[in-house]
């Protein structure tokens, strides 16, 4: 069973600059952000199949998880 997830932004640099990882289903996002060597404080927004969810929400099969970056600046 699997999803895609696909790091936006700068959060690309953090998985080799990959635009999608194809990630098993079952997890929540912060604990497949976090084997995919992301950590889930870096991401300020999850939208799963482009409605937005928390980190908690468990990734289901054909799922596309796309997560943004907290954005600083000063």
């Amino acid at each position: 069973m699997s999803a895609k997830l696909r790091p936006i932004g700068h959060l690309k640099s953090l998985v080799n600059g990959q635009n999608e990882l194809e990630v098993e289903s079952g997890s929540t996002v912060r604990a497949t952000l976090e084997r995919a060597g992301i950590r889930s404080e870096l991401v300020a927004l999850v939208m799963v199949n482009d409605e937005q969810r928390d980190k908690d929400y468990v990734i289901q099969e054909g799922d596309t998880v796309k997560v943004m970056a907290v954005i600083g600046g000063g």
